[in-house]
């Protein structure tokens, strides 16, 4: 009997020697690099750093960011809700895009009532974006240049009311004496291109305003209004505040796509991207001409239907952009 229990003895001390060995064998030493000692804490999906994978290509180091939103008219909450989907403000509207760069391609104001308040939300961005090294670019959009020369047939009675009245109102938008108007004065320009590879504007630019130049353009615009004079040719017709000949593919789809090179080729960028023209009835960013040229007013505010899209460019290490639209159901390609 005494030898049958000595060899099962044994024989358990043998297996609790080689499993102590395998067990020790797995745990990772001291001099191991931090990512293989302990797991990376995950960022929480409602993080502004979390960005949900859309492809591999989409894992590689990026540059810079750069989001885009279209028209507000004068609606608070969407404004909000399209600022936070494009993760570049918190939960208390304060800016979270760290370097981020957001374009707001114009018309803030006019068929709603929160003018004031949208407004002063993106002066309050543009100061803690620029403290954050990142940026808020404004473009005019034809509301912006309406109102700052009295065209206010779309001027809501809340809007009225919400300025003290008609006369009040009437001061603030005068751009050497009223606080909004010196506001827009200062900080919007009728078209930016952005680090060379993408031309925004309100309406869509024709070639022959491209020719100009960007910095042209710019001049002519803020001339135009300091001089009161919005009946330049600037903010006609064919100008970049009005033109829709690019989103009513006007002679054909072959025919805008050629013009549209033409503005790319002028101006040394490889897309346009406008607002100005609602694609309320899908509430999608459209894109045509390979991605040459985009319309990123989807109907933003309730007034037009309540869509929430924003352009999302993101530029790559190599000089390339990746180009996305995010809506609320998830980050698409285009």
């Amino acid at each position: 009997m005494l030898r049958p229990l000595l060899f099962v003895a044994l024989l358990c001390v043998l297996v609790m020697y080689y499993r102590q060995g395998s067990s020790s064998s797995s745990v990772p030493s001291r001099s191991s690099s931090s990512s293989s000692s302990s797991p990376r804490r995950k960022t929480p999906p409602d993080s502004p750093a979390y960005q949900k994978p859309f492809s591999s290509s989409d894992q590689t180091t990026h540059a810079n960011r750069v989001v885009a939103v279209g028209d507000l008219h004068s609606d608070l909450p969407q404004t909000l809700a399209v600022l936070r989907l494009a993760k570049v403000i918190d939960n208390d509207a304060n800016w979270s895009g760290g370097r981020d760069t957001l374009v707001q391609t114009g018309d803030i104001v006019d068929r709603g009532p929160d003018t004031i308040a949208i407004y002063n939300l993106f002066d309050k961005l543009r100061s803690q974006a620029k403290e954050a090294g990142g940026q808020v670019v404004n473009v005019y959009g034809n509301h912006e240049v309406m109102n700052l020369g009295g065209d206010l047939r779309y001027v809501t009675e809340e809007d009225y009311a919400s300025f003290g009245g008609r006369e009040k109102r009437k001061q603030a938008w005068n751009v050497k004496t009223g606080w909004l108007g010196k506001m827009i004065y200062d900080n919007f320009n009728i078209t930016h291109v952005q680090n060379g590879h993408t031309v925004f504007s309100h309406g869509d630019m024709e070639p022959e305003w491209a020719r100009l130049g960007v910095d042209t353009l710019n001049h002519l615009a803020r001339e135009a209004i300091w001089t009161s004079n919005y009946y330049a040719p600037i903010f006609q017709g064919s100008g970049p505040i009005w033109s829709r000949s690019h989103a009513m593919l006007e002679g054909g789809e072959e025919e805008t796509c050629r013009r549209v090179n033409e503005v790319k080729t002028a101006l040394g960028v490889n897309r346009l991207i406008s607002g100005h023209t609602p694609q309320y009835q899908t509430g999608k960013i459209l894109s045509i001409c390979d991605g040459g040229y985009m319309v990123i007013d989807v109907g933003i505010s309730r007034y037009y239907g309540g869509h929430l899209a924003v352009l999302e460019i993101l530029e790559n290490d190599d000089g390339t952009q990746s180009v996305y639209a995010l809506y609320p159901g998830g980050k698409r390609l285009v």
